[in-house]
């Protein structure tokens, strides 16, 4: 072993002692070392750092997503086939899922998938029921896309004002 592993190795060691108790999702079915180690083979010898912008796929993920595509057909979920049936109930499920996780009731709420945060706050933005009594907040630390729905209540403003 060389004289780096053996710096890494005790200062795991090290980190584990004090804070074994709450490392790596301890009542989980797999810890965060299992998980690394089977799911996230890529990563041997890395430290990835980078969950800025989305987290990485697992093994498990990717092998899902094969078996799905190369045994199914996914058709245009606006179209009238079997294929556009099939694609429909994923999203269907996949809707569910999100409500359930979210405890959310479908009677109340829609999950509307986006092409990422910055779509999702378009929407919010040119959504809502801007008016002169309408106040806009934001906190220092958000995500860029926050600042952008400043511009419609800076645009009623203009147009209740003007």
């Amino acid at each position: 072993m060389s004289n780096g592993n053996c710096i890494a190795k005790s200062e795991k060691e090290q980190f584990l002692k004090e804070f074994s108790d709450d490392y790596g999702y301890p009542n989980a079915p797999k810890g965060i070392d299992e998980i690394r180690s089977s799911e996230f083979k890529r990563l041997d010898g890395l430290v990835y750092l980078d969950h800025a912008g989305t987290t990485l796929y697992s093994e498990l993920q990717m092998e899902a997503i094969f078996k799905g595509l190369t045994t199914n057909v996914y058709g245009n979920p606006h179209s009238q086939s079997d294929s556009s049936l099939a694609t429909s109930d994923i999203i269907r499920e996949a809707r569910q899922q999100v409500l359930d996780f979210c405890n959310a009731s479908p009677e109340y709420y829609k999950c509307i998938f986006t092409s990422g945060a910055t779509a999702a706050l378009k929407l919010i933005g040119e959504a809502f029921p801007w008016s002169s009594l309408s106040t806009f907040m934001y906190t220092m630390e958000n995500h860029n896309s926050v600042l952008g729905i400043r511009e419609y209540p800076l645009t009623m403003t203009i147009l209740f004002v003007g």
